[in-house]
């Protein structure tokens, strides 16, 4: 159920914060929910539904069908006469000259930049020192021998 509540999320494109708020629950309860610490209450269920009654209540529930609800009523969109409710629009009409622009998508898609990222070498570190605490607040040092160096031996 987590997985349907990010998809309406997704499909929104708001953040969970804003999600949660829209719904009115804390933004807490929302990341429990999102992070499968908790599964979503009755409340929060109904609640997504009335705020977002688009979406198909056997599919938030149960996983079936389709995510939208599906429109039963296309059989009496026919009997309206579209032109009496909306007028057609006047193509000089100064009141509608922006239409074009509204029509235009608000974002444009970028082009994934793919960048390749080099790691640099590092220098091999050597162990120097090893030291140990003891819970009786005691400690041993070790120090690895090194092959050829004199002055560890004296």
């Amino acid at each position: 159920m987590k997985d349907r509540i990010q998809q309406i999320i997704d499909r929104e494109g708001i953040t969970p914060s804003r999600f949660a708020e829209i719904i009115g629950i804390q933004r807490s309860a929302m990341s429990h929910i999102l992070s499968g610490r908790n599964n979503p209450s009755l409340d929060v269920l109904t609640k997504v539904l009335q705020k977002f009654d688009y979406i198909n209540t056997d599919w938030l529930l149960f996983g079936k069908g389709n995510m939208l609800k599906v429109e039963r009523s296309t059989q009496h969109t026919s009997l309206l006469d579209e032109n009496a409710v909306f007028p057609p629009i006047a193509q000089g009409d100064p009141e509608y000259s922006n239409l074009e622009e509204l029509r235009k998508p608000l974002l444009q898609m970028q082009p994934v930049v793919k960048e390749r990222i080099v790691l640099k070498e590092t220098p091999q570190k050597i162990v120097s020192k090893i030291l140990i605490f003891y819970s009786d607040n005691t400690y041993d040092t070790f120090v690895p021998e090194r092959k050829g160096d004199v002055s560890e031996e004296l």
